[in-house]
């Protein structure tokens, strides 16, 4: 009999540790989300400090029981500028304590807020300031079997702590270079102060206060190193280098010394060179996907340049020496010439310049040269003649490798071309250029935390740029994200180690061309990016995200101390941080009036400045206002708002208010306050918050233009809740529906949606976006600016400042090998034939024309350089709108006169039989009358009047031979094109809207 076996269904038991873990994310995202919405709703802007990297010197700035007391943190000092960080604060004490800073030292504080968690990792920073401080807290806390692992490490460290004075100068050195090798420092630093002498360890790239040497014992240490080093004792007025090593478990320790003079004392740096930190494998640099491919793939050829780029102490050395060991062999011969040697490479010519023996670079590689070697290697490229000589080589027959110091890969053309080389040189010469910097990588016990849901999408967008030829592993969503934690194995750093982040220019026909052409850095950069190039800020954070490094060290290294905040708040969004909080209490006094204007115009009046603009959202919310505008008279200033599409005065405020309320918004939208200019652009958000303590976020668009009476504001509301993203509520008739969703769902072609602005055709083609939106399609947009947000969908924005055009997203972004593409308008020619070869290339293109009917955006694409050919071929269908403000249910049934029913019944008469629609004599119609739901408006609401131009055979004919446009308008009636001035009069003849609406937006 067979066995038979039962499907176990019960859940598997959750153990205690991961519920406990469970518990803790859960803690640690409430944390950070907390956070982020307390900041919204103080209008401060929100920081994660596990992204940034902390100064111990600038948290020292606060006294740590002051800090821990108001729970607050000094992240960012510069001069007489304090950046505090706080969770709490709306906090009295916290306030009153800037008060303080402001004016009894004079400083000028800006506050942020933080998160509890990140305010404790500020605090770790007080006991991380003296590297002994830290190694004696770990001690305490070891088992005694983690203890005899510590001692013949690091435990003799502790002897110089409060001993130093006692030690012999020969113990005493024993120790400092014992404790350096055994943290795996690559310099150790001696500096006179003016007290004492600072030992400073530099660890994984750096530098850590290791203790205070008294003078007398440091001239002792002075003096012998001087000797050991074969430098002169006697000569204290001028820098010295020497040179000397010692051994450490086993292997030698060559030791770089530099002395330098100062007012105090001499100041002494040695650098020390353990050869077994450059035997690693090409695979253990770091370099990923695309980037390690093409290097692979270079470093084998016979001939060119490959330039590795980068600071001082960023690695260059190390790569290009594991590079040099990967290809090295016995039919192979390989010279370098460096400055100077510093480790020995065995089975390859090491050569060192010499500046007493004016034995330069160009000298040493003008007679390397004449070696016959199969592959150089040149320390750096400093001057011209070193660049030409390396650039011939590379064209006779020579493998070279070289650095020089510039800030990334792309920005090489523009250092070579500086050095003298001719621009048509560089394509031929050159294989890669590469860049690269260390960041520390998080030890085994590092921990994991959920970031805030912002900081979440704003990596991500930094992300979505890579193209899918860079072969990177981009994840689909974040998680977590790492930060250091501190133990034994580390040494209570958190970190362990270091890696490369890299980005690896490749010459390709692309490149080439863009050099010929002398085109600058940016230019390059971005086309470089289109096929697979990722620079190092997005290969930092890609490794961020996946536990080697922090987001700190990242922003460490690829940024510039005084420009890292920029940096953050540009690349991390924190422009969305600048939001308006509308809370309850003022929502609730807004609907107690709203039905009075002028009771609403007296609240207005009373408000405070603070308050008025909250109000004025409020109310706009509370109408169903798309825009709100300022607009100073001669004595007053106007509120108008746009409710259904027509402008309408809901208050005025006086003058004297103006100024303050221009400033509230000019400071949201960060527009400088104390400049005028012709037009300003800018956004905010604005936080609506909900009774249920919920928050619903909206985009503000502001446009700030100067007028005769003063600056005028339009504040234009995005992406609402509200907003109904669902073709069928929309208004379309459902004939004409029926064909605009027949036409979208063709695998490729055209759908171009005409009207003015403010006709809707954005929603259209988002609607249409969100009919056609599946897992199984890739869809991406192109807009200016991103109006409303959908799940599933890239969404992409142009930059004028930066030159990225629709036409240069849009040939961009074919690369993607997307299904459907959305650009928000076409504009130019450039544009218009980027979508017209789209569309022919198997891609569906929705997009928008300014036109005034769907027939006429044939002649509009005509005037754009389409060749009507193109136009017939690529073009599903043309799509006119406009929006007509819907009648409230207290809407009043009237009899039609009789010069209004014979318009009516003349343009019905019009309509093909084609077309659905009722054909019983016209008697009455509708008109508004006005109520409480509606405001006492009469409308509430607007519907869409709409024409489709389907390209159908006889159209198509008729484009084809150029024939004019009133001869297509008959024809597509004809075909069943139901216009909109007949779309208008059937929704009057059916009560959705009045006559008088009619008219306003058609040509009625």
């Amino acid at each position: 009999m067979p066995r038979v076996t039962t499907k176990n269904t019960k859940k598997p038991r959750r153990h205690a540790g991961d519920v406990e873990r469970r518990l803790v994310h859960l803690y640690e995202q409430s944390e950070e989300e907390h956070a982020a919405r307390l900041a919204h709703k103080v209008g401060l802007p929100y920081i994660d400090l596990h992204l940034l990297p902390l100064s111990s010197d600038d948290i020292l700035t606060i006294p740590e029981e002051t800090a821990r007391d108001l729970k607050i943190a000094s992240i960012l000092t510069k001069g007489k500028m304090i950046k505090i960080a706080t969770s709490q604060p709306q906090d009295a004490r916290v306030k009153a304590y800037v008060e303080e800073l402001e004016q009894k030292r004079g400083w000028h504080v800006t506050l942020v807020v933080v998160s509890p968690a990140s305010l404790r990792y500020a605090w770790a920073q007080y006991k991380n300031v003296v590297l002994l401080d830290t190694i004696d807290a770990i001690r305490i806390n070891l088992s005694e079997e983690d203890l005899k692992t510590f001692e013949q490490g690091i435990g003799r460290l502790l002897k110089l702590k409060g001993r130093i004075d006692t030690l012999p100068t020969t113990e005493l050195l024993s120790i400092i270079f014992a404790g350096a090798v055994a943290l795996r420092a690559s310099d150790v630093h001696l500096e006179p102060e003016k007290d004492d002498v600072r030992l400073r360890y530099r660890i994984d790239g750096v530098l850590q206060d290791v203790v205070r040497i008294p003078f007398r014992v440091y001239k002792s240490i002075l003096s012998r190193i001087k000797l050991m080093g074969k430098m002169k004792i006697n000569i204290r007025d001028r820098a010295q280098d020497g040179h000397f090593s010692f051994e450490s478990t086993g292997a030698p320790i060559d030791v770089r010394v530099s002395t330098i003079p100062s007012k105090i004392a001499e100041g002494l740096v040695m650098r020390l060179l353990d050869s077994r930190g450059i035997h690693v494998g090409l695979d253990e640099l770091g370099l990923m996907g695309k980037a390690y491919e093409d290097l692979v793939k270079n470093i084998t050829k016979n001939t060119g340049m490959i330039l590795t780029t980068g600071p001082t102490g960023s690695g260059k050395t190390t790569t290009l020496y594991t590079v040099i060991n990967h290809i090295k062999s016995e039919t192979t011969k390989i010279i370098t010439i460096e400055d100077p040697i510093e480790y020995d490479l065995p089975g390859i010519v090491q050569t060192e310049v010499s500046k007493d023996k004016n034995y330069t670079f160009a000298k040493g590689l003008r007679a390397i040269v004449r070696q016959d070697p199969d592959v150089i290697l040149v320390g750096e490229i400093r001057d011209d003649e070193t660049a030409d000589i390396a650039i011939n080589a590379a064209l006779t027959g020579h493998l070279v490798f070289s650095t020089l110091h510039t800030n990334n890969a792309p920005a090489t053309v523009a250092r070579l071309l500086e050095l003298g080389v001719r621009p048509n040189l560089i394509p031929p010469s050159t294989n890669i250029f590469m860049a690269q910097r260390l960041v520390r990588t998080l030890c085994s016990c590092k921990e994991s935390y959920v970031p805030a849901e912002q900081t979440k999408e704003a990596m991500m967008k930094m992300l979505s740029l890579i193209s899918p030829k860079a072969k990177m592993p981009v994840p689909k969503e974040i998680d977590v994200l790492y930060k250091p934690k501190g133990c034994v194995l580390c040494h209570g750093s958190g970190f362990k180690g270091r890696i490369g982040i890299f980005e690896v220019l490749t010459m390709s026909e692309r490149v080439e061309k863009l050099i010929l052409e002398m085109a600058g850095e940016t230019e390059i950069m971005k086309d470089a990016i289109e096929d697979g190039f990722v620079t190092m800020t997005q290969d930092g954070v890609l490794k961020a995200l996946a536990g080697t490094t922090t987001m700190g060290e990242v922003w460490r290294v690829t940024a510039e101390s005084d420009i890292i905040e920029d940096l953050y708040e540009s690349l991390m969004a924190q422009s969305l941080s600048r939001h308006l909080f509308v809370s309850t209490a003022i929502q609730q006094t807004v609907q107690q009036h709203a039905h009075n204007p002028k009771e609403m115009n007296a609240t207005i009046h009373a408000a405070t400045t603070e308050d008025i603009l909250a109000i004025l959202f409020a109310y706009g919310i509370h109408l169903r206002a798309s825009d709100i505008h300022i607009e100073p008279q001669q004595d007053d200033v106007f509120i108008r708002m746009r409710i259904d599409g027509v402008l309408q005065t809901i208050a005025t405020i006086s003058m004297m208010q103006y100024p303050f309320l221009l400033n509230k918004i000019k400071n949201l939208a960060n527009i400088p306050t104390t400049v005028r200019q012709g037009v300003s652009d800018s956004r905010f958000g604005v936080l609506q918050e909900h009774d249920d303590g919920t928050e619903e976020k909206m985009d503000v668009r502001v446009s700030i233009i100067v007028g005769g009476f003063g600056e005028t504001v339009v504040m234009r509301l995005l992406n609402r809740a509200e907003v109904n993203l669902d073709i069928k509520t929309l208004g379309f008739r459902p004939y004409n529906m029926d064909l605009i969703m027949q036409e979208a769902t063709k695998p490729h072609g055209m759908l171009l949606n005409t009207g003015p602005t403010g006709s809707g055709k954005t929603t259209t083609l988002y609607s249409v976006l969100r009919e056609l939106n599946s897992p199984s399609v890739k869809i991406i947009t192109i807009e200016d600016p991103i109006e409303y947000q959908l799940d599933g969908i890239l969404q992409t924005q142009i930059d004028k400042e930066h030159d990225y055009t629709f036409a240069k997203a849009l040939r961009a972004l074919l690369r993607q090998d997307p299904d459907i593409l959305l650009v928000g308008e076409i504009r130019d020619e450039e544009t218009a034939s980027t979508a017209v070869n789209a569309a022919l290339t198997g891609h569906l293109l929705i997009s928008t024309l300014h036109t005034n009917n769907a027939v006429g955006a044939v002649q509009r694409l005509l005037n754009l350089g389409v060749r009507a050919d193109d136009i017939t071929t690529s073009v599903n269908a043309f799509i006119a709108q406009r929006l007509v403000r819907k009648l409230c249910s207290c809407k009043k049934e009237v009899d039609v006169s009789p010069k209004d029913k014979a318009l009516l019944e003349k343009v019905r008469a019009g309509i093909s039989p084609k077309v659905p629609h009722d054909t019983e004599p016209v008697s009455k119609i509708f008109v508004s009358q006005g109520c409480a739901l509606c405001n006492g408006i009469g409308y509430k609401g607007r519907t869409v009047v709409s024409e489709v131009l389907v390209i159908s055979p006889p159209i198509r004919n008729l484009i084809a031979r150029g024939a004019l446009t009133n001869e297509i308008a008959e024809a597509a009636v004809e075909n069943g094109m139901i216009t909109m001035e007949q779309d208008a009069v059937l929704k009057v003849i059916e009560g959705e809207t009045t006559l008088d609406e009619a008219r306003r937006v058609t040509m009625l």
